[in-house]
């Protein structure tokens, strides 16, 4: 296993690569996009958050709200230079 793939794995829980494959062969990837995407992992991030009070899922939740980030880089949904006036 490379660096890289090591690194990924603890900040995704997974290989961006492995990450990416699972996205785009989804159902709501090809019907309703990344943005869905993006919602749903916030949604499951929620509901973990909700049960977390002895916090057995932060380092889930850390990973998921790192793939979050990811997506929203990948996809130009993130930060942008902002345009002068």
């Amino acid at each position: 296993m490379f660096e890289y793939e090591k690194r990924e794995i603890s900040m995704y829980g997974n290989t961006k690569d492995r990450i990416m494959e699972s996205i785009k062969n989804s159902t709501t990837y090809k019907y309703s996009g990344i943005g869905m995407i993006i919602c749903s992992y916030m949604s499951d991030i929620q509901e973990m958050n909700e049960y977390n009070e002895e916090g057995h899922y932060n380092e889930q939740i850390r990973q998921i709200l790192n793939i979050c980030k990811m997506l929203m880089m990948d996809y130009e949904l993130g930060f942008k230079e902002r345009e002068t006036v």
